[in-house]
């Protein structure tokens, strides 16, 4: 098997941006690639290496799927939120649930809308939200990154 460095590679100094190639991974470790938690731990050190490095958010690996588009996009939908920034696609099939899944929501624009809202207003570095809920610039951060989601 092949060494796996996650950090190593992430900060090799003209790496952009790093990928999985799961189905070769699930091969060399004697998993079963499908949607579900069993690269996980790879997909969660891929995004915290790139993160540790300054590069790019990881691209989401390739998918086998191609004829279930809601499941292709649902998928998408959940590496996004692990901290996927785009995603290979091996058919133009998967083009469209590809978009999809990675455009943020109506609800997530909204409340990304209003969190920036409520932090530019405060001028001060920190506010709370209608519920109370802290925003700074974490949350801020968050809430840009999704709108920079938006197609």
């Amino acid at each position: 098997m092949p060494h796996w460095n996650a950090a190593a590679i992430a900060g090799g100094p003209r790496v952009e941006f790093v990928q999985i190639g799961e189905v070769d991974l699930a091969a060399d470790l004697g998993v079963t690639p499908v949607v579900g938690d069993e690269l996980l731990w790879a997909r969660s050190q891929v995004v915290a290496a790139s993160a540790a490095a300054r590069i790019r958010p990881p691209l989401a690996a390739a998918s086998p799927v191609i004829d279930d588009a809601e499941s292709f996009e649902t998928e998408t939908r959940r590496l996004t939120g692990l901290g996927f920034f785009g995603r290979a696609c091996i058919h133009p099939r998967q083009i469209g649930p590809a978009r999809a899944g990675l455009a943020p929501t109506a609800s997530e624009v909204d409340t990304a809308v209003d969190v920036l809202a409520a932090f530019d207003a405060a001028g001060h570095g920190a506010a709370t939200d209608s519920a109370g809920r802290l925003i700074d610039e974490a949350v801020a951060r968050i809430a840009r990154r999704t709108l920079a989601r938006r197609a």
